[in-house]
């Protein structure tokens, strides 16, 4: 039972989520240790943890729904992998503490998320992140963007700039979720700096100090469907 007897939500049931919930998101990158996929929040919250419940007991409903979808993802994932379903609580720092036969990464907008969830023979760290199209707006530029990214920016048709500001900025979110399990360490939007590889591809660097081997995976990214971006980065072994 969740600590201090607190009731789970209406919607507890101890079945697990239905996998048709998942949708594909990388699909040329997933193997047999590696699972990639999206889904509706709505259709994912269906079967809260008891002790994952803990973590969010409190929180706003919003976010009690945020935090459950995301989770169900992440096991639906690991059970395609052959994966056991073992609760993914959170850390004091607030992200998962993942069980050490698997690495992952989570991400959400209000509607959406996404997950990344592979074994950790091949894979040392994964992120991924999951933006909505238009939230990077132009005043937001300066904090988010180095000069080199402002400028590449704003060549763009304001339609393109708009996607294209949306997937630098999920880029970055996805590279500062790959490295913190390994660094324990906070990056900033000016530490780094993107460039494009292709209409698929970034690549980032660091823009004060050395490059370190978190800095050389490519970042893919995709669309999810009309409204929404993902990007994805892989730290292989």
């Amino acid at each position: 039972m969740p600590a201090g007897g607190a009731d789970l939500p209406p919607l507890f049931s101890r079945e697990r989520v239905n996998h048709m919930s998942i949708q594909p998101l990388f699909s040329d990158l997933a193997s047999s240790t590696l699972a990639l996929g999206w889904g509706q929040i709505d259709r994912l919250y269906t079967s809260p943890d008891p002790e994952e419940w803990q973590d969010i007991e409190h929180a706003a409903a919003t976010r009690q729904k945020e935090f459950i979808a995301g989770r169900n993802l992440a096991k639906g994932l690991a059970d395609s992998l052959g994966l056991p379903n073992i609760p993914l609580r959170r850390g004091d720092d607030r992200s998962p503490r993942w069980p050490t036969d698997r690495c992952g990464s989570l991400s959400h907008c209000s509607t959406v998320c996404a997950a990344a969830v592979s074994t950790t023979e091949v894979i040392e760290s994964v992120g991924i992140d999951l933006e909505s199209v238009g939230r990077v707006e132009t005043k937001l530029w300066p904090m988010l963007f180095t000069a080199r990214e402002r400028d590449y920016l704003g060549q763009l048709e304001p339609e393109k700039a708009s996607v294209e500001a949306t997937v630098f900025f999920s880029a970055k979110e996805s590279f500062y979720k790959c490295q913190y399990p390994l660094t324990q360490s906070w990056v900033g939007f000016q530490d780094v700096e993107l460039e494009r590889s292709d209409d698929k591809v970034l690549r980032i660097s660091p823009t004060n100090g050395d490059k370190q081997r978190w800095h050389v995976p490519p970042i893919h990214m995709a669309p999810v469907d009309e409204r929404h971006v993902a990007t994805l980065i892989l730290l292989y072994r």
